[in-house]
C-alpha cells in the first residue's frame, strides 16, 4: 500500500482534501493514463493511481469510521471495503470509456468540448484519440480565458508534424502577445518534429518574435536546414551557450557554418574559436565557408 504522502501526490492533490476531490482527480488521471486510451507504456502509471486511489479511499473511510462511532457495527470488513472501492475504481473507468465513446460520436458534430477536455486528449499515445482532440481543437474559437491552461498543458503534449499544424492553426487565432508567451513552450517538443514541421514553427515564430530562448531546441535539430534557418533568426548568439556554439562550429554542413561565422563576427567567443575558425579557413572544402572564415580572421576579428 502507498504511503498517503505519495497517493496524495500520484493524484496531483494536496492533504485535506475532500473524497469528491480525489474521486475526481482520479477520474482525470485515469482518462489520461488508462492503457487502453494511452497505449501499454502506460500500465505501470495506471497502476499507481489506482493504488493511490485505494490508499486515500481507505484512509478517508477509515476517518468516517472515527467520526461516526455510532455506525461502526455497521462497519464491512477489511475485505469486504476493497472489493467495494475496486468495483468503485471499474465504473470510473467505464466512465472513463463511455466518455471516450461519447466524443469518438462528437466528430464532425457542433456541439461545444471544453479545452481542458481536448488538452486532456492531445496528451495521449493513442493516434486515434489524438486526431479527434485535434479535429475539436481546429474549430475552437478563441478565448482569453484559454491562456493559463494552455502555458500550463503544451509542455505535456507530445507534438508530431500534424499536431503542430493544429496547434499553430490554434494560435493564430489568439492575440500577438499571447502567442510570444506561448511559442518558447511549443518549441520544447521540436525533437520529435520532422524538417517541414520545423521549418513552419521557424517561419510561424518569425512573425511573433524569436528569443534565444525559444530558438535553442532548433540549434540541436538533426535538420541542416533547420539549424541554418534558426542560426539566422536568432537576434544575437551572446545568450547561446558556448558548449553549443562549439559544437555548430564542428558541423561540417555549410549549410549551417555560413549563418554561423555570419554571427560570430565581435562575438564574445572568438577567443575561444580562434583556432577552429583559422582551420575553417584553411582547409574547408567550401569555397563559400573558407571565405567567411577568412574574412573573420583578416578583419582582425580573430587573434
Amino acid at each position: 500500500m502507498k504511503s498517503l504522502e505519495m497517493s496524495y501526490k500520484l493524484l496531483d492533490l494536496q492533504p485535506g482534501v475532500c473524497f469528491a476531490d480525489v474521486k475526481k482527480a482520479f477520474r482525470k488521471k485515469a482518462l489520461l493514463c488508462h492503457p487502453d486510451i494511452a497505449g501499454e507504456e502506460y500500465s505501470f502509471q495506471f497502476q499507481q493511481i489506482n493504488e493511490a486511489y485505494l490508499a486515500l479511499k481507505n484512509a478517508l473511510l477509515n476517518k468516517s469510521a472515527v467520526k461516526s462511532p455510532a455506525k461502526s457495527h455497521t462497519k464491512t470488513s477489511g475485505d469486504t471495503k476493497d472489493l467495494l472501492i475496486k468495483k468503485e475504481i471499474e465504473n470510473i473507468l467505464k466512465e472513463a470509456q463511455e466518455y471516450l465513446s461519447a466524443l469518438v460520436k462528437t466528430v464532425g458534430d457542433d456541439c461545444k468540448i471544453k479545452l481542458s477536455d481536448i488538452l486532456l486528449r492531445l496528451q495521449s499515445r493513442h493516434p486515434e484519440v489524438r486526431f479527434i482532440a485535434a479535429d475539436h481543437l481546429r474549430r475552437l474559437e478563441w478565448e482569453e480565458s484559454y491562456m493559463d491552461e494552455l502555458m500550463k498543458t503544451i509542455p505535456k503534449i507530445l507534438f508530431d508534424d500534424a499536431m503542430l499544424d493544429v496547434m499553430l492553426d490554434f494560435l493564430s487565432k489568439a492575440p500577438r502577445h499571447c502567442q510570444k508567451k506561448i511559442i518558447p513552450l511549443v518549441s520544447t517538443g521540436v525533437k520529435n518534429l520532422g524538417e517541414r514541421a520545423c521549418i513552419k514553427l521557424l517561419y510561424w515564430g518569425k512573425q511573433v518574435g524569436w528569443s534565444v530562448k525559444a530558438l535553442m531546441p532548433l540549434l540541436s535539430h538533426p535538420s541542416s536546414r533547420v539549424v541554418s534557418l534558426a542560426l539566422s533568426m536568432l537576434p544575437s548568439i551572446d545568450e547561446v551557450p558556448l558548449t553549443v556554439v562549439l559544437s555548430l562550429i564542428k558541423v561540417k554542413d555549410e549549410e549551417v557554418l555560413i549563418p554561423l561565422l555570419k554571427k560570430l563576427k565581435g562575438n564574445r567567443y572568438l577567443c575561444c574559436l580562434q583556432g577552429k575558425v583559422r582551420e575553417l579557413a584553411e582547409d574547408h572544402p567550401s569555397l563559400n565557408v573558407r571565405a567567411w572564415a577568412s574574412w573573420l580572421v583578416r578583419d582582425m576579428n580573430v587573434g
